[in-house]
């Protein structure tokens, strides 16, 4: 299973960005998105206008609530199902923190049909189906990719896990062994306690809502019936869609659709849970880790963010700032990139609906790392200014943008992932007008969202380097204090 424990993106664009491995040195085990622009010479303003993407799915509503989207792609004999769920950490409380994850765990599990996981498994094998799913702040999702001529079978197996899962006490034992263990890796990396202050300073008590992994003691503690109460609130057909991508008939998918989900029932008086507002951040601060098996020096500095359901405009700014950086043309890129000051430098940002993060980050040599920090947020300044960003530029982004898209709509697998997250965290409203607002974002837009979101505005600014190299650098391990008053009420139940 994955876990979008720290998943960062600034738009539908996914490029996986090979230097972030450098902060994290030996491990790998956090998922990492990024946005799009590897750079394009300058083109003439001449050339044609970007257009509009037009709509290549289709939606309905089943009779039990649940919604129904389809996307055709004949090109091989292949179909991608997911089940996608609007939940997450964001749906949970301090005391049932981590238990999403653990019901997408259980979702592969026995259910009445097939109620053993080896039954399960070797369905699995019959059908020819590669499966997974993750867990976020704001989304689960399930997905089997399988050949299309087992569409029918591959809707019954998805409908009998999510629907009639057994939750067999000897099964929720074993998984929970291991997801302690997954968690326990996290907990084994460098960055997890660096991470883990920089949300809780970023988010206070509410830490919890962006924290899909969850805390130890609760998954330790969880019973089936907790389990089957979370079914009951969260992974209901009122809050579900199954998206089918690739080589369907649409004509005839809803007939199977009812055939198999249609008795899936959302509970009588369902409703929706809302969670509680994060409040502004108040207060910048500033610290300084330690950790062994930290190979380079990272500087991050991070900003609230827009949330894209209520500050729409503000995310299409904030993608077009994203990409205008990365631009290999650009005076941050030269500055920071080229120059060979670091070893990559970039902004980031996760479109989200509750809780919005603007992420400034640098990975560089320990005895950069204090010109760095200060470099990054001199830098900020310059972006408000006219003229450190170019018409052409943006422009390049618009095109490659629309050339991505195309991009992915011959990945349907990809895509339909990619439909998913778009429908569970913004809705399809925001995401079928995505790439036209993005065209209508303007130089001034930009300097208007640098202005509202970094300057002057509070900020967790951290750096993590090994202890050899803060002495390198001249720096002082000040974290500790931090973690025993910001995280003293999760590391007093979480650790061991």
């Amino acid at each position: 299973m994955l876990l979008w424990y720290w998943a960062i993106t600034a738009t539908t664009v996914r490029k996986m960005k090979k230097f972030l491995s450098l902060i994290f040195g030996i491990f790998g085990s956090i998922v990492v998105t990024s946005s799009l622009f590897a750079g394009v010479p300058d083109v003439s303003s001449t050339r044609p206008a970007l257009k509009g993407v037009e709509k290549i799915y289709m939606t309905s509503k089943m009779s039990n609530g649940l919604e129904l989207i389809t996307m055709e792609s004949h090109k091989v004999p292949l179909i991608t199902l997911v089940l996608a769920v609007k939940g997450g950490a964001s749906t949970e409380s301090p005391d049932t923190n981590g238990l999403s994850h653990f019901w997408e765990h259980m979702f592969f599990k026995g259910n009445k049909r097939l109620p053993t996981q080896e039954l399960f498994k070797k369905r699995v094998r019959q059908l020819g189906i590669f499966y997974n799913g993750d867990t976020s702040a704001e989304l689960i999702r399930y997905y089997f990719t399988m050949p299309s001529s087992l569409l029918e079978e591959g809707l019954q197996f998805m409908a009998d896990a999510i629907s009639e899962p057994l939750l067999d006490e000897k099964e929720v034992e074993r998984e929970r062994g291991v997801i302690l263990d997954e968690y326990d890796r996290n907990a084994s990396n460098p960055q997890f306690d660096f991470w883990k202050l920089n949300q809780g300073l970023m988010f206070g008590s509410l830490m919890y809502l962006r924290d899909p992994l969850g805390r130890r003691h609760v998954i330790e503690q969880a019973s089936r019936s907790q389990l089957l109460d979370m079914k009951n609130r969260i992974f209901v057909p009122a809050n579900s869609a199954l998206l089918v991508v690739g080589d369907v008939d649409p004509v005839r998918l809803p007939t199977l659709a009812q055939k198999y989900f249609g008795a899936w029932r959302t509970p009588e008086g369902w409703a929706g849970i809302v969670p509680p507002e994060i409040p502004s951040l108040k207060k910048s601060t500033e610290f300084v880790m330690t950790r062994k098996d930290v190979r380079n020096a990272s500087v991050f500095c991070l900003f609230r963010g827009p949330r894209a359901r209520s500050q729409p405009e503000d995310s299409f700014a904030a993608d077009v700032l994203i990409n205008l950086l990365q631009h290999q043309s650009g005076k941050f890129f030269k500055k920071f990139v080229d120059s060979g000051l670091t070893f990559g430098a970039e902004l980031n940002y996760l479109t989200q609906s509750h809780a919005g993060q603007l992420n400034l980050f640098a990975v560089t040599e320990p005895q950069k790392v204090r010109s760095v920090k200060k470099l990054l947020l001199s830098e900020i300044e310059e972006w408000a200014k006219p003229g450190y960003f170019s018409k052409e530029h943006l422009e390049d982004i618009r095109r490659n943008l629309l050339i991505d898209h195309k991009f992915q709509l011959n990945k349907p697998s990809s895509y339909a992932k990619t439909l998913a997250f778009w429908w569970g965290v913004t809705g399809f409203d925001y995401y079928d007008s995505y790439l036209d607002h993005l065209r209508r974002v303007q130089l001034t837009d930009v300097q208007r969202f640098v202005r509202n979101y970094f300057i002057q505005k509070p900020s967790i600014v951290s750096i993590l380097l090994s202890p050899e190299g803060a002495k390198e650098a001249g720096l002082v391990d000040n974290s500790q204090p931090l973690l025993e008053s910001v995280l003293a009420d999760y590391y007093e139940k979480t650790k061991k």
